[in-house]
């Protein structure tokens, strides 16, 4: 039996898109591209196999969510910059961003609300910017969830994930923002010596 090239590159283009959104940073199409290597490779499993479309799709999410993990650790461990997650955006809302007392002391690392970055943390007045960039429609809904704990119907919910993304492209721009202007504060670099050392 053949493998049938056409579904499985558009089950991993679904994938791949959702993933993406889920590990901001990592690009879909190379994610895309990992779950079409890891079914070359299996090729021969794949042949044997009439996997159904779900199975398809949890498999290439596994594959996935591998490749995307090892790609943020990577990005991280080599520019020693933290890239925000819409879990920890909401862990921020959900803890600290509406109680008073967390605004009267900076968070610290081991309490479990902050976000860390190189060693510093975030502090809630970095979010507190990302969040009066939002639309007032926007803001309302977070502050509905997170401020009241009111329960949300299904329009909101989708507001709500679209509101919690916009957030996290926020402080990831930032962050990248700060990346460049500390390089470029840095001065030029010394260019190294053609002549080897005695």
């Amino acid at each position: 039996m053949a493998i049938d090239w056409p579904k499985f590159t558009r089950i991993a283009d679904s994938v791949a898109k959702k993933v993406a959104l889920e590990y901001p940073g990592i690009d879909a199409e190379d994610i895309r591209q990992e779950i079409l290597l890891f079914i070359v490779e299996k090729k021969s499993t794949y042949e044997k196999t009439d996997y159904p479309d779900g199975q398809l799709r949890l498999n290439f999410r596994k594959v996935a969510i591998s490749y995307a993990g090892r790609e943020r650790y990577r990005y991280i461990y080599h520019s020693a910059e933290y890239v925000y997650t819409s879990s920890e955006v909401r862990a921020l809302f959900d803890a600290a961003f509406f109680q008073p007392e967390m605004w009267e002391k900076p968070p610290v690392k081991d309490d479990g609300i902050s976000v860390t970055s190189g060693g510093a943390c975030v502090a809630l007045w970095d979010l507190d910017r990302a969040y009066a960039s939002l639309s007032p429609a926007d803001a309302e809904v977070i502050a509905k969830r997170y401020e009241r704990g009111d329960s949300l119907s299904s329009a909101e919910a989708m507001r709500l994930t679209r509101a919690v993304d916009k957030i996290t492209r926020f402080l990831n721009n930032k962050t990248v923002k700060r990346q460049t202007e500390a390089k470029h504060h840095d001065g030029p670099q010394r260019r190294p010596s053609l002549v080897p050392a005695n």
